[in-house]
């Protein structure tokens, strides 16, 4: 049985190939069609197992600056990253990263303020889609996973990225971390909630955000998945499109 980890190593090695072979054919892969694929497979190989992905509108998307939220749910306690998508272009930039205008930082403190405003158990970061040269960075993932493929999907936070004030991979680089460090702990002895915790501590040194009481409305998702399985003709995804408020 596919464990939350290796899924997320193995779609971090997909999007990897995936993009260079788009590159060698000439084809652009763009951050929505990325992104509903990868959510797709996570989600179809997890559900009912305690992962609930919420996939944004564009209106919501637009309102809040995330492209999804994860949330991870236990015994009645729920912990959400709201995630915002970016991709590697060919000249080793994020161009959508930033936003031109006075403000280049607009979207991502947008996706910050907006996942505070929510609930204290919702914290925001970045996914970057990345066909990555840059094969001599960190391993330092316990499980036997080896570079260059498991940076198809990395994570960063957005202070970091701030901080970072550039949009070239060279720059981000010391801030991006293989998206499977997040669940990766949780193989072992670690509850998803104390991984999550962990790779907060590592990516930012600072407290990781607490499980608190699931909200109304990844509830009603939950239910609606429930509701999915019980049909014979339930679509092998359970996701539902909400508006975030």
């Amino acid at each position: 049985m596919a464990t939350l980890c290796s899924t997320f190593r193995k779609e971090a090695g997909t999007i990897w190939n995936r993009m260079l072979n788009a590159s060698h054919l000439g084809i652009s892969l763009s951050e929505e069609t990325i992104t509903e694929c990868v959510l797709y497979n996570i989600a179809s190989a997890h559900q009912g197992k305690g992962l609930v992905i919420d996939l944004a509108s564009k209106p919501a998307e637009f309102k809040h600056g995330g492209d999804w939220e994860w949330w991870f749910v236990k015994a009645g306690m729920a912990k959400g990253f709201r995630v915002q998508a970016k991709r590697l272009f060919p000249d080793g930039s994020y161009k959508s990263l930033f936003k031109s205008g006075p403000d280049p930082y607009e979207q991502l403190d947008k996706l910050v303020k907006s996942s505070r405003q929510i609930t204290s158990s919702l914290c925001a970061a970045s996914t970057i889609f990345a066909r990555r040269d840059c094969a001599d960075w960190e391993n330092n993932c316990s499980h036997t996973y080896r570079r260059p493929s498991y940076w198809g999907c990395s994570l960063a936070l957005p202070e970091a990225v701030k901080k970072a004030g550039s949009d070239k991979l060279k720059k981000l680089g010391a801030c991006m971390y293989p998206w499977h460090y997040l669940v990766c702990d949780a193989d072992g002895q670690k509850s998803l909630f104390q991984s999550t915790a962990d790779f907060m501590k590592r990516a930012a040194n600072r407290p990781a955000i607490s499980p608190k009481a699931v909200p109304a409305r990844v509830q009603r998702l939950i239910c609606l998945g429930y509701d999915r399985r019980r049909s014979s003709e339930a679509p092998l995804l359970c996701l539902r499109i909400l508006a975030v408020t």
